[in-house]
């Protein structure tokens, strides 16, 4: 026999109740599981392999300076990206429109575009960084 209407639904709502209260509780530990998994990722390379890929003063700078100021600007866009993706997830559960649901799928796809340019990019600075065998070097150690 169907369960009554008002159990569906006091069962949906306690199961998106306990959904947002899950997110809300990864977002504080800043879980970017949900997120692509980097295509390239050289920056960690350089950084632990410095003093074997012989780095100049002016290339130890760089990394100084890519290290200092990078890696906030790259977790300020996955944020917005965890953000976007959660509230997704919410228009998801809750049966928001069709149309705008699709519209919040577009804007994360295009944020998750920029994610991945973001980190072509940084590999087209180690490349610049870099020497060849340096460079060569790099793509060596992280396995590429």
């Amino acid at each position: 026999m169907p369960l009554p209407k008002h159990v569906l639904t006091t069962a949906c709502i306690a199961l998106l109740s306990l959904s947002v209260s899950t997110a809300n509780a990864e977002d504080a530990k800043r879980d970017v599981a949900e997120l692509s998994t980097p295509i390239v990722m050289l920056t960690p390379v350089v950084a632990k392999n410095a003093q074997e890929l012989e780095l100049n003063t002016e290339q130890q700078a760089a990394l100084d300076d890519w290290l200092a100021n990078s890696p906030a600007v790259r977790e300020a866009l996955e944020d917005r990206v965890i953000v976007q993706r959660g509230e997704l997830r919410n228009m998801i559960l809750e049966g928001a429109d069709p149309q705008a649901r699709a519209e919040k799928a577009a804007y994360i796809g295009q944020l998750e575009s920029e994610l991945l340019m973001m980190r072509s990019n940084c590999t087209d600075h180690w490349r610049d960084v870099l020497n060849e065998e340096q460079f060569a070097k790099v793509l060596e150690l992280a396995g590429s």
